[in-house]
């Protein structure tokens, strides 16, 4: 995906969520539209035109792939779920957050009502990626083999 690629609307991304949660639960790689709108109208409360709708515009944005057999609609994601998340936290972390990602964790860590085993999922994911990093030498000092101080000590 490129910097051009278009914006999800939380509403569409509702969509996606259902033609990803399909496509993952199904070996099938395409849904019909029925059975979007059949979800859709159930979890959201929307009407069979707003999902139709939606899915129009995902299919102009290029998001969404679509095909005709008889008179059933067949749509089918062009992107993964992994690819459009990474582009909308990208997006948020450039154009919200310029670019800082340790103001952006903070953000979404302090408004978030994180478990206590969520803290300890995310205490773990520091821990690992710490330890896959280079060693730190501080300019100036020789490299004494101690474990260098790090922010995370504490995790």
């Amino acid at each position: 995906m490129d910097n051009e690629f278009p914006g999800i609307s939380d509403a569409e991304w509702h969509v996606m969520h259902e033609v990803w949660r399909f496509e993952s639960a199904s070996e099938a790689r395409s849904i019909t539209s029925g059975e979007i709108i059949k979800r859709l109208t159930s979890t959201m409360n929307w009407s069979p035109g707003t999902v139709k709708t939606l899915l129009h515009r995902l299919v102009e944005k290029g998001v969404l792939d679509f095909q005709r057999k008889g008179n059933r609609y067949l749509y089918s994601a062009k992107f993964s779920e992994e690819e459009c998340v990474d582009w909308a936290s990208n997006q948020l972390l450039h154009s919200v957050f310029a670019g800082r990602p340790v103001p952006m964790l903070a953000y979404l860590v302090q408004s978030s009502r994180l478990s206590g085993a969520e803290i300890d999922s995310l205490r773990t994911l520091l821990r690992d990626i710490q330890q896959q990093l280079p060693p730190h030498t501080p300019r100036g000092k020789a490299d004494t083999g101690e474990a260098p101080a790090t922010a995370f000590q504490d995790c």
